[in-house]
Formats: structure tokens, sequence, C-alpha cells
């Protein structure tokens, strides 16, 4: 009888455990369990209540309801993005063939995508690998972070950007021109970073993050390895300390007309491209289940509103 009740108790222990669980809590809830079922096997090793062998015997169909509480959850969450892809291919309709999206949950892993491995132009989305590299080079010493470029005519570049219209006959300081690339999404400013680093690094430092070989020829990418570079910038596995930075400056640019055009600016660190048919941006968003969402598109009518719709969708949508 007493070790019907214990067992009982643990019964309900584990059911209160499942129901408290989040998303980013479920493999380690697991662990908690089990850990406990043992903790209670051995403690009992040494005592006289004779009931070791009943918690031996019980452990295996905890764990079994564990193991299911767990798959439960994952049903629901796989449930959860398969009506939310539906209504993101609902929205885009006809345009679907022209549209390119990654939506990944940071904290369950769970992902949507769609026409992630087709080629989009990556136009000034390509600068936030770029700044990527030269601060990974500053954190090895290979750049120094204080030293002043100086414009030259390769650099110029009209469109978007500042430093066109500016006096460029005094050397412009990197973090000046890292900070202008990103907030501005100006022009001059990446070319002149992009001669200091190399233009193929850029695409062996690309490979190095995707781990797969990219075109060395123009400025393609995909919404997946464009996901990739926005997951290594959270993730941040160096330690860089410019990183931060250069989140924040994401979090200030100038162009809000995209994926922040209808969820809270303060919480979306981005960075947008466009040129003639293609408009894209690329975000990392901090809502409390923080994501990151990758949108590419060529050729669609109204890009902009369609982005910016398909971010209130996920926005919505996100626990």
């Amino acid at each position: 009888m007493e070790s019907n009740n214990i067992v009982t108790v643990l019964a309900i222990m584990v059911f209160f455990a499942t129901v408290s669980v989040s998303k980013q809590q479920v493999v380690a809830g697991d662990s908690v369990v089990v850990n406990y079922i043992s903790t209670i096997s051995t403690n009992n090793k040494n005592n006289n209540y004779g009931i070791s062998k009943e918690i031996s015997k019980s452990a295996y169909s905890l764990e079994y309801m564990q193991t299911k509480a767990i798959e439960n959850l994952q049903e629901q969450e796989q449930s959860r993005l398969d009506t939310l892809e539906k209504k993101i291919r609902t929205f885009v309709k006809s345009d679907i063939n022209k549209f390119g999206m990654v939506y990944y949950d940071i904290n369950s892993k769970q992902t949507i995508e769609i026409n992630a491995d087709k080629q989009f132009l990556a136009a000034s989305t390509v600068k936030v690998p770029i700044n990527m590299l030269m601060y990974d080079m500053v954190q090895e010493k290979k750049i120094d972070i204080n030293e002043k470029l100086v414009f030259e005519k390769v650099d110029f570049e009209d469109g978007a950007g500042i430093l066109q219209g500016m006096d460029l006959t005094k050397p412009i300081a990197i973090k000046t021109l890292s900070d202008y690339s990103i907030k501005y999404s100006d022009n001059i400013a990446i070319n002149m970073l992009l001669r200091k680093v190399g233009s193929e690094s850029r695409y062996k430092y690309i490979e190095k993050i995707v781990g797969h070989p990219i075109i060395h020829d123009g400025n393609n990418i995909t919404p997946k390895d464009s996901f990739k570079i926005l997951e290594r910038l959270y993730l941040n596995p160096q330690n860089n300390k410019y990183y931060a930075d250069m989140i924040k400056t994401m979090e200030n640019t100038e162009c809000h007309d995209r994926i922040d055009k209808y969820i809270p600016k303060e919480i979306v660190a981005h960075k947008m491209g466009n040129f003639n048919d293609t408009v894209n941006d690329t975000a990392i968003v901090y809502k409390d289940n923080p994501y990151i969402l990758v949108v590419f598109t060529n050729g669609i009518v109204e890009a902009n509103e369609v982005i910016g719709q398909v971010s209130k969708i996920i926005y919505d949508d996100q626990k």
C-alpha cells in the first residue's frame, strides 16, 4: 500500500511538472524527473522502508509518461507551425514562387521554410556578414578598430547612404563606416570596408558559417544561408564584444517599412535590402520568446507591405 502511494505521488508530481514546462524547458524537464527518480531510488537503498524495488519498477512507467508528455508538446508545436505556414502561404497566394522565407523559433529550434534554398539577390542584406567578418578580424587583431580608411574612387556608389553627400577627403573611422553601412545602408561605407577585408574573404567567411560552398561571383544568397548568418550573430560563439554594438545599430536603422512595420520597432534588429525588383528584410526579433525571420522577394508588387503583413502574422502567432 505504501509503495502504491509513493508511485501515485510521483505520478502527480510528473503531471504538474509537465503542464508547467515551457517549450524551451521540455528537454530539461525530462532529465529533472529522471534524476529525481534516481535520487529517491538511491536514497532508499540505505533505509528500511523496503520500497526501492517498487520505485525502480515504477521508474520505467514514469519515464514513459514524461516521454509521452514531451511528444505531445512537440506535436502541438508542429501543429501550430503547420497552421502558421498555411496562413502565410494563403496570404502570399500566387506570388509564393517569388517569395523566400525562414522563420526560426530560437528557444524551441522549430522552423518554417518556404523556398529556403532558392537563390535570391541579397542586395544590402549582405552588409551584415561583411560587418561580422570585419569585427571578427578586429577580434583576431588583423584589423585595428581605431584605424581610419581613406576614400578611393572605386568606393563610390550612389543609392542608399549619406556619405555621397559629405566631404570624403578626410579619413573615416572603421567603426563609423560600420555604423553608417547598417543604420543608413550606406553603399560607400560598405565598399570601403569590403576593400579592407577583401572581397574574396567575404565569400569564404559566409561559406564557413553556412557550411557549404557558395558562388564566388555577384551578390546572391538563399534565405536559409541568410538565416544561418543571423543565427551566428545572435549566438556569438566567439564572444565578439562588437556584435552587441552591431545588433544595437540594427535596432536603430532608418528603415521601418518591412519586418518592423506593424510590430514594435524597439525589439527588431534588422537589415533590409532592395535593388530593382528585389525587396528583402532579415531580422532578429527580441520578443520574450525570440525568433529570427528572413524574407526575400523578387518581383512582388507592394513587397514592403507583403513583408510587413507576414511579419505581423508571425508576431501575433508567436507565444
